[in-house]
């Protein structure tokens, strides 16, 4: 049984996805009201892609149920994490492993320090995805997920359960493709705040300044031991521009909700780990600043 801690847009989707295909998933949600409401709506989740719509069956269980996990996928946001699986330990089997789902880094991080000596493994995820409805969710945009092991270890052979729902590669480099994925997210999201707008408009409001941002984060992967390119990341952030020009970026989601963005996990730890390397970014603090300012100006907590 695969448990999915997330009744977000994510989690529905994997959630969606799996039970498509026939996979037992439990979705996680928070108290006993939130089981009540999905069961009182039958416990169905809907997926919308291409105007076409299929219902599924899932089984809820609030976080304190009391049925031992073996298999966790982690999907709330990186803001929420840390606290979430905080509350799930006890339910953790002692050879439980656990799959996380996050934008940026940081949240990787304190979680796999906090549930050792368990497996702890990293995802990178490109699908792109939207609720709308409490048990409705939208697959805009079909990616690729990359999973791997941050300490090295051999693929884990319990991800096969994914085979024919989840398009999914492992790869032995996974804080490297998560740091890529990272400085992208840098290089588009706060623009889609800051002149909310599509990801397929940030070239024409940031103009010359976003190649100059692209410049100091590639600066940033070397010293994450990335070999690429100003040329090569400008290619790339471009690139998904373009592939992703009509979507709305998830920290834009956000702030149209009126919830907590994942800024610390994105522009703030690119910022963190610029300083403890004696570089000096002086766009992305300036960009850094302006959002944030955005955010407390619109209500919205900056964490």
């Amino acid at each position: 049984m695969i448990y999915i801690l997330g009744a977000g847009s994510l989690g529905l989707l994997w959630a969606a996805r799996l039970a498509r295909k026939g996979q037992s998933v439990t979705l996680l949600v928070r108290d006993a009201r939130q089981q009540r409401l999905w069961q009182a709506a039958g416990n169905r989740l809907e997926l919308q892609q291409n105007g076409q719509t299929q219902s599924f069956q899932v089984i809820t269980e609030h976080l304190s149920g009391h049925q031992p996990i073996d298999y966790l996928l982690v999907c709330t946001k990186a803001t929420d994490s840390l606290a979430a699986v905080q509350s799930l330990r006890p339910r953790l089997a002692p050879d439980c492993e656990i799959l996380l789902m996050q934008n940026g880094l940081g949240s990787q991080q304190a979680i796999s320090r906090l549930l050792a000596p368990h497996r702890v493994l990293w995802a990178s995820v490109t699908d792109g995805a939207w609720r709308n409805g409490r048990h409705r969710v939208v697959w805009a945009g079909a990616g690729q997920t990359l999973i791997g092991d941050p300490q090295q270890g051999p693929p884990a052979g319990w991800l096969r359960q994914f085979d024919g729902s989840i398009d999914w590669l492992w790869v032995d480099d996974i804080e490297q493709r998560l740091w890529l994925k990272l400085a992208v997210n840098c290089a588009i999201n706060p623009y889609t705040v800051l002149f909310d707008c599509h990801n397929g408009e940030v070239p024409l409001h940031a103009g010359a300044e976003l190649d100059a941002v692209i410049l100091e984060l590639q600066s940033l992967l070397q010293h994450q031991g990335l070999s690429l390119t100003p040329a090569a990341l400008g290619e790339l952030v471009h690139s998904v521009i373009v592939k992703t020009a009509a979507n709305s970026s998830s920290m834009r989601q956000d702030v149209h909700a009126g919830r907590q963005t994942e800024i610390d996990y994105i522009l703030g730890h690119a910022l963190r780990q610029a300083r403890q390397h004696g570089l000096r970014t002086p766009l992305l603090a300036d960009l850094h600043s302006r959002l944030r300012t955005h955010l407390q100006q619109a209500g919205i907590p900056t964490g």
